[in-house]
């Protein structure tokens, strides 16, 4: 629950942030969509900014929002605004998933910018753009949500100083929005130091994530397989291996071990691996989505082997962070065995990682709104 008035501060070095949200913050968060919001909330505190917090439920954002045009009204100082969106329409973030709130959120940004401040917002994704939303939701929830995420985009058109995405690609499937008025604002990571050393004559491949249609991995696990002393732990959520497990189970051969942890479970996981694996198959939806444990994976320094024609893998080869090869069990299997017998080319591509690494921190993504928005 927020309060009127800057409910968390930094240091004095920093603008005065609104930092808002249509919906509750859980610190707790588990998922991408959960953990990215607190993540930069703290990022701006950290990074010596004064942050006039707006989430909670409505009734508690209403209150942070008469707050800060009470402050503005005053003769205050609004240095710039920041907003994530929800995975949902902003008029359905509400607990029942209804509009009884329809001007509160999408009004504020505006009013925000109306006053002379400058207002970015993170937006999501677009998987409501594709046939599998439906196919997903069913036609009668579409045909009702399909206009109101349309609705948030009329509003950020008229509201927003930039739209921030997960990736510059992901431009061109943002209806009504100029290419201008966008800019790119990837997830961030923490810094993990970590001593790593690889056994000779072995490698411990790493793979955390889904396992729907967007992260189907299935060639990867028959590379495993085939290529000796090869080996990967798959962590994923229970639910989601249980309902994919028939698909999984025979291309296992004894190579591949399933967990189901998450947050601080991770990090055993991290410490022990010697590659991370993004080696999921190429559809249009990974041409410009931007996987959040890419930069879990830089953040422990760890070298990545990612998919030829996708984003991650562009990102991969182009910054040395690891390794871009096809979809194809036999050149997924040539690498790792490539890989196992070169543990010096793994110790290189590590080094490289951990060297970007600080240009992909959570405090560096704040920054950038910062230097966009309020020119600091």
């Amino acid at each position: 629950m927020t309060g009127p008035g800057p409910g968390r501060r930094g240091g004095s070095t920093g603008p005065d942030v609104v930092y808002h949200v249509p919906y509750p913050l859980d610190p707790s968060a588990t998922s991408a969509s959960g953990i990215r919001p607190v993540r930069m909330r703290d990022a701006f505190i950290d990074i010596g900014c004064r942050v006039w917090e707006v989430s909670g439920d409505a009734a508690d954002r209403r209150r942070s929002m008469r707050a800060v045009r009470d402050h503005l009204r005053r003769g205050g100082r609004i240095g710039l605004a920041y907003s994530e969106s929800a995975t949902l329409p902003t008029l359905l973030t509400g607990p029942r998933h209804l509009p009884t709130h329809p001007f509160l959120d999408l009004g504020f940004l505006h009013w925000l910018g109306s006053h002379g401040v400058p207002v970015g917002l993170f937006y999501r994704d677009v998987y409501w753009r594709f046939p599998e939303y439906r196919e997903r939701v069913g036609a009668l929830v579409s045909s009702g949500t399909v206009p109101l995420y349309r609705l948030d985009l009329w509003a950020y058109r008229h509201s927003l100083t930039r739209l921030y995405l997960p990736s510059c690609q992901m431009a061109a499937h943002v209806p009504g929005i100029p290419t201008s008025l966008t800019q790119a604002l990837p997830p961030g990571c923490d810094i993990v130091p970590r001593e790593h050393r690889q056994d000779p004559g072995a490698l411990r491949l790493l793979y955390v994530g889904g396992l729907n249609e967007h992260y189907r991995v299935h060639r990867c696990v028959e590379a495993v397989a085939r290529s000796g002393a090869t080996t990967m732990v798959l962590c994923t959520r229970q639910d989601g291996w249980e309902a994919l497990r028939g698909e999984y189970q025979s291309k296992l051969g004894g190579h591949t071990r399933v967990v189901h942890l998450s947050g601080a479970g991770l990090e055993p996981l991290y410490s022990e691996a010697d590659v991370a694996v993004l080696a999921v198959e190429p559809q249009p939806y990974r041409e410009f989505a931007v996987p959040f444990k890419l930069f879990e994976y830089i953040g422990h320094g760890i070298p990545v082997i990612a998919t030829r024609g996708t984003l991650a893998g562009d990102m991969v080869q182009e910054h040395g962070l690891g390794w871009s090869v096809p979809y194809e069990v036999d050149a997924l299997a040539a690498l790792m065995g490539h890989l196992r017998d070169h543990p010096e080319e793994v110790a290189a591509a590590a080094a490289r990682v951990a060297a970007a690494a600080p240009q992909h921190t959570w405090e560096a993504r704040a920054r950038q709104v910062v230097h966009d928005l309020a020119g600091g």
